[in-house]
Formats: C-alpha cells, sequence, structure tokens
C-alpha cells in the first residue's frame, strides 16, 4: 500500500457536517422515562474529523477541512488545534449539529439521534472549492466522509473526487444515500459501504456473505481499488487488490460500536502510509476498530493496545 510522497506532506479529512458528538451511557434505557447517566461524553464529531482524531492517536497529523458555524463550530476548531490538527473550515451562519447517541449497558442496544446541520449558501461552497484546491497542492491522501448539509449539491462528493483524481492523490471516501452512489462514479481509492443502504439498491438481504461479496465485487468494478463493509457486528469484508478477505474478532467486550467504521478508515490510512501487506493492512484496520468497540468514548487507548489486537483477528481469504 504505497503512498506517493516528495513535496505532498498533508492528509487531508473534509467533513462537509460536522457535529458535536454527545454520549451517554444510560442503563436499561427505553422511550418514555427518565434516566440519570452513569457515564457521559461530549467531543468533535463527524466522519473526517473522527478520523483525524485517530490519526493523532496513530502518531499522524492531517488538516481537517469541512463547514463550521456557531459555538459547537468555535469548540470543534478549539479542540482540534489543541490536539495540533489543522484546521481549514468555511464559517457559515447558523450552529453546527449535535448528534446525540445513547448507549445501555444492560440491554446492549445503541440509539442515535442526528440533527441535519446548518444550510450552506452556494458562496460557502464556492468558498470551500477555493480552499480544497489549493490544499490539494500539499495533499498526499484525501479522506471524505459523512453526511452532506443541507445547500451541498448531491454530486458534491464526486466533484471532490476528481479533482483529487485529477492531480493523481488517492481517495478514501465514508458516506451513504444518493452523495455515495454518486462518489462512487468518480472511481476513489477506498469505498467504505454502508450495507443496509446498498442493500436497498441492490434489492437484496446483505446478510449472507456470498450477498455481501456480489456487491462489494460491484463496487470494486466501479474502479474502486478497497472496498469494504461490515460483516454481523463484529467483522468486515475487505475487497483488496489481492483478493476479498473477510476479517472477523471476538464479540465479548464490546461496549459501542459507534466509532469502530471510523478506527477503521484511520487503520487502512496508517497501514497505507506505512507500506504494509494486504493482510496486514486488513489486521490493523480491523484490530483499530475491535479497540474503539471496547470502551464508551470514541477513538483508541494507544497504537500498543491495537498492535496487541492484531494476532487475534481472524482472517479468511475468499475466493
Amino acid at each position: 500500500m504505497e503512498m506517493q510522497r516528495g513535496k505532498r506532506q498533508v492528509i487531508i479529512t473534509v467533513t462537509l457536517n460536522p457535529a458535536v458528538d454527545e454520549e451517554y451511557v444510560v442503563p436499561e434505557f427505553r422511550p418514555g422515562g427518565w434516566f440519570r447517566t452513569s457515564s457521559t461524553d461530549r467531543s468533535p464529531g463527524g466522519k473526517g474529523i473522527n478520523v483525524s482524531l485517530l490519526l493523532a492517536q496513530l502518531g499522524y497529523t492531517s488538516a481537517a477541512m469541512g463547514f463550521l458555524a456557531g459555538f459547537n463550530g468555535e469548540y470543534i476548531r478549539d479542540v482540534l488545534r489543541r490536539k495540533r490538527i489543522t484546521t481549514n473550515f468555511v464559517h457559515v451562519r447558523g450552529e453546527t449539529r449535535t448528534n446525540v447517541y445513547i448507549v445501555d449497558e444492560i440491554g446492549h442496544v445503541e440509539t442515535g439521534i442526528a440533527e441535519s446541520g446548518p444550510y450552506i449558501p452556494e458562496g460557502a461552497v464556492s468558498r470551500f472549492l477555493a480552499n480544497f484546491d489549493r490544499m490539494l497542492a500539499r495533499a498526499r491522501l484525501i479522506v471524505i466522509g459523512g453526511s452532506l448539509p443541507p445547500g451541498v449539491p448531491l454530486d458534491f462528493y464526486r466533484e471532490l473526487i476528481s479533482r483529487a483524481k485529477s492531480r493523481e492523490i488517492p481517495t478514501l471516501v465514508d458516506a451513504a444515500g444518493p452523495p455515495f452512489m454518486e462518489a462512487l462514479e468518480a472511481g476513489p481509492t477506498f469505498a467504505k459501504i454502508d450495507h443496509r443502504f446498498m442493500s436497498r439498491m441492490a434489492g437484496v438481504a446483505l446478510t449472507s456473505l456470498d450477498n455481501l461479496i456480489e456487491v462489494v465485487s460491484k463496487v470494486h468494478d466501479q474502479g474502486v481499488e478497497w472496498a469494504v463493509t461490515s460483516y454481523r457486528t463484529y467483522g468486515e469484508v475487505f475487497f483488496t487488490p489481492e483478493g476479498i478477505y473477510l476479517a472477523e474478532y471476538e464479540r465479548k467486550g464490546l461496549v459501542s460500536l459507534f466509532g469502530a467504521d471510523d478506527a477503521l478508515i484511520a487503520g487502512l490510512v496508517v497501514a497505507r502510509e506505512e507500506g504494509m501487506n494486504v493482510e496486514e493492512a486488513v489486521r490493523f484496520a480491523t484490530a483499530c476498530a475491535w479497540e474503539d468497540t471496547l470502551h464508551f468514548e470514541k477513538g483508541i487507548r494507544d497504537r500498543e493496545t491495537v498492535e496487541g489486537h492484531m494476532e487475534k483477528v481472524e482472517i479468511q481469504k475468499l475466493e
């Protein structure tokens, strides 16, 4: 998984619809009641921002781009800067959204509530594109993730990927819905597939491994070098340049799955940066996701802990 080097020194993460993530552990949560939390956590969120935070934990710097608004936007920017993550956001009117996650540690049920985010006017979109083009001159990898805020065209991810590809810069995309389908048309280097959405699009249940492989293979046929989708709640199917792999980890001890996809992507970025072979990359990325699930707070404890999980990840090469 070799990377371009030279003057291109910046890993860029794009989060067009950031959020402040508020997470609550509520034992025996159910609708209609009044509960006291046993644990809470507040942090900057959105897929690209989460990847930037995870990369920092793994020892890598990045630059975070997107749109921010209001007090929540200032909070996100300040936290990222304190963690030495470069920020390059376009500020707009309104308020950056808040997402609420509730984890029932007794019933092992997770509930999420996501706001739509502030409206992004056409002028702000143009300013972002101008900033993006300037950053491409120094970028060596682009990570694009999450939902689109109101006002941003549905084909925007496709546009960003096309601009990066014109400069031979690899791209990773993790999204869902029509924006994801548009992004695939541009042929990103890597795609994280939301299997629930793809199940609706493909018209088949993706609970079976054979159906998952069929859908992931179709994504690969669109020019995507690496495609991955979740299998059950504790595994991933990877379509790589060297074949299809199934990676699984133990279900015992899982606390929360909310940040696992972002940890997986951060792991793949690091694997690519360090030139890991395909099997090492699959193990490392899966171990990052596994480590993220083992505690309530988003992120990993440290790289040493991730590496300790690697040999326990079960891998099968599927043909």
